[in-house]
């Protein structure tokens, strides 16, 4: 990937009507490049730095409502992964480790920290003398509800752009575009959640 974003220009922070699409900043870089490097394919030199530049703005929007509601992302993805398992909502340490794929000693310092914020519980596994479970207390489950609404609202509003048909017909391209990755962790994460019959937003 080339470094294509100019200093101070994230290319995504301009809202544009549907009906218009005028080139940006970036398109003009793109044009650049081309020009120095005829192999480039601005195309998909494009569709690669607009997919960087998406991602690093929505993660800067969830990093705000995080803060808003005093959560990080570490404990905001272990709530989310607690709902994805379902009611009544709990898993084994060994299981969370899995599914975030960390180390037992970080799933322990982890939970030890939420603990002790009032976000989850462990409780005794009635199917292990030894073994605990993991759920999260009803502060847990609020504030966690309370982040997902919030950033969903926030995500419908940049996405409003688009119209409906044109994000299905966007979500079915990406989905399309990450088969080019059979490997990748995060497809598998997602298919882990499947598995356990639920989904989630963690």
């Amino acid at each position: 990937m080339v470094d294509l974003v100019a200093p101070g220009e994230s290319g995504a922070g301009n809202v544009v009507a549907p009906d218009e699409d005028p080139p940006d900043g970036l398109d003009r870089l793109l044009e650049v490049w081309a020009r120095e490097i005829p192999s480039l394919d601005p195309e998909i030199e494009g569709i690669v730095e607009r997919i960087g530049i998406l991602k690093h703005e929505f993660e800067a929007s969830l990093e705000e409502t995080l803060t808003t509601f005093e959560l990080d992302h570490r404990s905001y993805h272990l709530l989310g992964r607690l709902r994805s398992a379902g009611p009544p909502y709990r898993q084994t340490p060994g299981q969370l480790s899995r599914g975030l794929r960390l180390s037992s000693g970080a799933m322990t310092n982890r939970l030890d920290r939420m603990e002790e914020a009032g976000l989850i519980r462990r409780l005794p596994d009635p199917s292990d003398r030894r073994g605990v479970l993991v759920e999260p207390t009803d502060q847990g489950h609020a504030v966690w509800d309370r982040a997902v609404g919030v950033q969903a609202q926030r995500e419908a509003l940049l996405t409003s752009v688009l119209d409906e048909a044109e994000r299905a017909e966007l979500h079915r391209l990406l989905r399309r575009l990450m088969r080019a990755f059979p490997d990748n962790c995060h497809v598998a994460k997602y298919a882990d959640i499947d598995t356990q019959g639920g989904g989630g937003a963690g």
